[in-house]
């Protein structure tokens, strides 16, 4: 199982992101012994920065992935609505962060 984190990241520090997503990773290894996470904060963004682009990069390994856990955050973020909904349409397994 390879799981792509999605939640809002746009509007938060960085080491408030960091955090959320990083604990995300954490609760995905209890949850799912041996599955390899995706994290968006990890993803090489060697790019000009722009909203677009960081999408892009995010987007091209959320699709080498077969799962996707939405974080209680992640309504919030125009970028995670677009990961839910390309997710869903796309048949990933979706697992809601517990709150």
């Amino acid at each position: 199982m390879k799981i792509y984190i999605s939640g809002k990241i746009t509007g938060l520090t960085h080491p408030q992101a960091e955090g959320l997503f990083k604990l995300a990773e954490t609760q995905l290894k209890g949850m799912y012994p041996g599955c390899e996470t995706v994290n968006p904060m990890k993803i090489n963004h060697d790019h000009d920065k722009s909203w677009e682009n960081y999408m892009r990069a995010d987007l091209k390994e959320m699709l080498n992935c077969d799962s996707i856990y939405m974080l209680n955050n992640w309504q919030q973020s125009k970028g995670a609505i677009v990961e839910y909904t390309l997710a869903k349409g796309l048949n990933f397994k979706i697992i809601h962060q517990a709150k």
